[in-house]
């Protein structure tokens, strides 16, 4: 009886000693595993994201990135990339971290993507003032639209373009200042583009805003890396410091700035 009465008291002090470790181990903050200095990438929109006569990456977007890098702890260098270097970047890892909307094919197998939101990037399709408003898709028979190198349009718009039906002709602008002009000049009979490229390019150019049809809308959202160290506590940290920002009336929305 000695003996039970010795062993029941060595497991209530075993499980007791349990407990006060387990209540410890939830007292204490989670230990995230750190990226270092995250290496941030973005397109050039200008007003948005573009190099400043210095040299830095100044706009809008690079401000938002700003703050919510520095409420969420990260230390981090941002770079001004085309398209098809951030893409390359974000598949080896030399890229960790883009605001951006993943519409290039296979890119998802690559990447996590942050659930809050941090604008709308708009498509419209363009065309000349005083011209008839076309009807979407059917008006693009048998016409000449202009598309921009190197950037990417949903999948969704790309089955409607790529549909041998409509007998379209593509011309391609190396830039969204050369495909508005090459519109205005007759070489295309619309453009397929980035409502805020084409906005800049119009205030460029002093022109009145071009008519339009919206066709697509995409969030703007934080896209990590995979071989982000710590990957996934990257995303859920860049989460939590939009929900801090937010509950202090922070505007998040770029789009909105």
């Amino acid at each position: 009886m000695r003996r039970l009465a010795y062993l029941a008291a060595a497991l209530l002090m075993l499980f007791a000693d349990l407990g006060a470790a387990l209540a410890q181990q939830e007292m204490e903050p989670v230990s995230m595993q750190a990226p270092g200095v995250l290496k941030v990438a973005i397109m050039n929109f200008p007003g948005y994201s573009e190099v400043d006569s210095e040299g830095n990456a100044v706009g809008r977007t690079v401000t938002l990135v700003d703050k919510l890098l520095r409420q969420a702890g990260f230390a981090y260098e941002v770079r001004i990339l085309p398209p098809a270097r951030i893409w390359r970047g974000l598949e080896d890892g030399s890229v960790q971290l883009w605001p951006g909307i993943v519409n290039k094919p296979g890119l998802e197998a690559s990447t996590l993507l942050a659930r809050r939101t941090l604008g709308v990037v708009g498509i419209n399709l363009y065309y000349l003032p005083g011209s008839p408003r076309p009807q979407w898709p059917d008006d693009l028979q048998g016409k000449r639209v202009i598309l921009i190198t190197n950037y990417t349009y949903t999948s969704q718009l790309m089955r409607v373009l790529d549909d041998p039906s409509r007998d379209i002709t593509f011309r391609l602008g190396s830039s969204h200042l050369g495909a508005v002009r090459m519109l205005l000049r007759g070489r295309g009979d619309y453009l397929l583009d980035y409502r805020a490229q084409v906005d800049s390019a119009a205030a460029t150019l002093h022109i009145e805003p071009l008519p339009h049809l919206k066709v697509s809308e995409q969030p703007m959202r934080f896209v990590v890396s995979r071989r982000t160290p710590g990957a996934s506590d990257v995303v859920r940290a860049l989460d939590a410091a939009y929900d801090q920002l937010e509950s202090k009336g922070v505007e998040l929305d770029v789009t909105r700035q």
